[in-house]
């Protein structure tokens, strides 16, 4: 018999919908979310979505899935090492390795084309109907998307569970105009799910005032993104020549990065060809694991293990963690390699929202190559329109929307 794992409540396996399970069904509530992400149509798409070199540049680089296997991979291993290591968890007490991989699977669904800039656009664009957030585009994905069709594309999700939402909320502001910079917020029809997460009015009130709730999971998704991307667009960086040992020379000296020298000496060392940049960055990422940690928390917010603890970093691999993100920014984020491509991109994406917009308006002739949202009824509001129209394009990978734009043009 499979020993309960007293980690995990009732309240956090229910899920928000119902779920049609055989009597027989051999996976726990946080296996399934996990197997629902990976057969996804919108996981699957990120094959094709920019992580930081625009697709088709070449075929080496990650993309949004690649990035996403590897922040779940380190996610299980954070798990791993913490359920084994940490006094404070047993073997019928430890965090479930399933949601969090789950997490890290989903974390990035919402993202748009042509990465990050793409997301600022489409949040530009959207300003006068809710704006456009990653986060809240995964939720939106998890809650009403992923498993619709043509005859119910809302409240058609995958049936997912508390903590598994819970899980991929990073940001819990509802609202853009109630957001820091309008930026990282939820949408304004997802304050019930929210809600419905917590089903603690002060809870929700809390963190529409800026007060990070968050549990164990959700850290641990975040931190393994961080060491994700960190290590895996340096790794591209240097494989493309982005970076040279007199540029990081300088950028260690102008910006006077408070950083142990061994690391700037296996950096060096990479750039220099003494030791493989893979080998490195296997050293980090373990390294990395090791120094994380788990403390409990006297006063959660939510009465469940799940609020419990906290994790830590060691201030060494953090200073590490921060020193290679502002080189990634400095150096590689900034090239014009990078730049290029996607202000082109961006350009692109512009173009076919505005195109969707003015169509769904009746302000211009719908083409046959490029036809509305399916779903898109002349009855629904303003904004659920637009909302559809800006599910359509964020949901293209790169190459289609270069695809559809060239029909504009034709």
């Amino acid at each position: 018999m499979t020993q309960k794992n007293k980690f995990y409540t009732d309240w956090d396996c229910e899920s928000l919908g119902e779920r049609h399970l055989p009597e027989n069904e051999y996976r726990n509530a946080f296996e399934i979310d996990r197997d629902r992400v990976i057969h996804s149509t919108a996981f699957r798409r990120l094959q094709g979505k920019t992580q930081v070199y625009v697709t088709g540049q070449s075929d080496q680089y990650r993309t949004r899935l690649t990035h996403s296997i590897e922040v779940a991979q380190i996610g299980r291993s954070v798990v791993n090492y913490l359920n084994r290591s940490s006094k404070l968890l047993t073997p019928d007490y430890q965090i479930d390795s399933a949601l969090v991989e789950a997490a890290c699977l989903a974390h990035d669904l919402g993202n748009p084309p042509i990465g990050h800039q793409g997301e600022s656009r489409l949040n530009d664009l959207m300003d006068d109907w809710g704006g456009f957030e990653g986060n809240a585009q995964s939720l939106r994905i998890l809650t009403d998307i992923v498993r619709g069709d043509k005859r119910a594309y809302e409240k058609s999700g995958m049936q997912a569970t508390r903590a598994c939402l819970d899980s991929i909320l990073k940001y819990k502001i509802v609202g853009k105009e109630n957001s820091p910079r309008g930026a990282k917020f939820l949408y304004p029809e997802q304050g019930e799910i929210l809600s419905w997460v917590h089903e603690n009015p002060t809870l929700d009130d809390l963190t529409q005032h800026g007060t990070q709730v968050r549990p164990i999971e959700c850290a641990i998704m975040d931190l393994s993104d961080d060491i994700a991307y960190t290590t895996s667009d340096l790794f591209d960086g240097v494989k493309q020549s982005l970076l040279t040992a007199e540029q990081v020379q300088v950028f260690w000296d102008d910006q006077k990065i408070d950083v142990h020298q061994s690391l700037k000496n296996e950096v060096s060392d990479v750039l220099d060809n003494k030791i493989p940049m893979s080998r490195f960055i296997a050293s980090l990422i373990g390294r990395w694991i090791y120094s994380i940690s788990i403390r409990a928390i006297p006063e959660p917010f939510v009465d469940v293990p799940r609020y419990k603890f906290q994790l830590e970093m060691a201030e060494e691999s953090h200073a590490e963690l921060m020193a290679l993100r502002a080189l990634n920014y400095n150096l590689i984020y900034n090239s014009q390699y990078v730049k290029i491509p996607e202000s082109a991109g961006v350009e692109i994406l512009e173009e076919l929202f505005i195109y969707y917009r003015d169509a769904v308006f009746g302000k211009r002739p719908v083409f046959e190559l490029l036809p509305l949202p399916t779903g898109l009824s002349e009855n629904l509001p303003e904004h659920k329109k637009m909302r559809m129209v800006c599910d359509w394009v964020a949901g293209m990978t790169d190459n289609h929307a270069i695809r559809l734009h060239s029909y504009l043009k034709t």
